[in-house]
């Protein structure tokens, strides 16, 4: 693949510092799309989106947030400036999908409006608010931005992901920082989630939060600091608002080189989650790999891993999920190997009701 899969994706913060040196758990190349966007095309990234949307428009009707049936197959999307040929390989999944979509900062709502109608003809839709790798952020451009999104893309998103691997230490400005430095940045982190549930809640919405999994309490973890341990950020640093009103919680887990060498315990884990969270459905939020050059046994590994708990997972809060990471990259078009191991995965197991 091209240079860009040799940068490190968001969850190395060295990659925004410009530290040389990095941990093997954080060489990961997870987000060298939005790297790319980011730093060399989000003009031709947006001008594209707009262009291939170009046929809705804000006038243009939209269905009304739908409740989501379960168990959720989810999608990531990154780019949906190729809705068309999106569309057109979410129709050919077995059941209808949830697509997670990620909202770039310098795209405005307006710009993808016309994409998320044509998105929620066919699948439920779940907005993320910001990125992880777009941290460190402050309250008043995370309260901004969370405003936009959900006053203008009303009716096309039917949950707020308004935290995104909200434990993961490259949200911060000093990940490496002093125990008072690490508190002050982590209860800013949290004070921007309570901003942004209370707007969405403000509109009838429903939330989601993410958790990064860095932690499987058999003592193996991989985190900065013990700050950051998915296990206790949440009571530590979220109000108990955010904590009862969020319906949704979820785990990004990625194993494969990003942070390997756990030995998750799912029933214990989910378990944790749902007594933080008491009122949320559970599930993943992310899976997937930091390249999509990692071989290919260790991609397929993962999809007919996770994709079949919603089968074999006990705990009625479970709703999967899953939001395979590079589905554009890798499933678009639907003729796609990748395509056809998901498909052929999903096919057997029970439909969302």
């Amino acid at each position: 693949m091209s240079w860009r899969e040799h940068l490190p994706s968001r969850h190395s913060f060295q990659f925004r510092v410009g530290i040389a040196h990095v941990r093997e758990k954080h060489l990961s190349m997870k987000k060298f799309a939005i790297a790319a966007k980011k730093f060399l095309i989000p003009v031709a990234v947006s001008t594209a989106l707009y262009a291939a949307s170009a046929p809705l428009s804000m006038n243009a009707n939209a269905q009304a947030a739908a409740t989501i049936k379960a168990p959720m197959y989810g999608v990531t999307l990154d780019d949906v400036s190729k809705i068309n040929a999106i569309v057109t390989s979410l129709t050919k999944l077995p059941y209808k999908p949830t697509v997670r979509v990620v909202f770039d900062p310098g795209t405005s709502a307006a710009e993808y409006y016309p994409a998320l109608v044509k998105l929620h003809t066919v699948a439920y839709v779940m907005g993320e608010i910001m990125d992880s790798y777009y941290f460190p952020t402050d309250i008043n451009t995370y309260t901004a931005r969370t405003k936009e999104l959900v006053n203008g893309l009303n009716g096309t998103v039917d949950v707020w992901e308004i935290a995104n691997e909200i434990n993961g230490e490259w949200l911060r400005a000093n990940p490496n920082g002093t125990t008072s430095q690490v508190n002050s940045e982590e209860t800013a982190i949290g004070q921007m989630v309570a901003a942004a549930s209370s707007i969405v809640k403000a509109a009838g919405g429903k939330t989601a939060v993410t958790l990064y999994y860095n932690n499987d309490n058999k003592g193996n973890n991989c985190w900065e600091k013990t700050t950051d341990n998915w296990r206790t950020w949440p009571t530590t640093f979220l109000s108990s608002t955010v904590l009862q009103n969020t319906d949704y919680a979820l785990f990004s887990y990625y194993p494969y080189k990003d942070c390997p060498g756990l030995s998750p315990s799912w029933s214990s884990d989910f378990a944790a989650l749902e007594a933080m969270f008491p009122n949320a459905k559970v599930g993943f939020g992310e899976i997937g790999t930091s390249s999509i050059s990692a071989p290919v046994s260790v991609q397929n590994n993962l999809i007919t891993t996770y994709y079949p708990m919603v089968n074999s997972f006990s705990d009625p809060k479970f709703i999967g999920g899953f939001f395979w990471w590079n589905y554009v990259e890798e499933m678009v078009p639907y003729t796609t190997t990748y395509f056809t191991t998901l498909k052929n995965t999903i096919a057997p197991l029970k439909a969302p009701q």
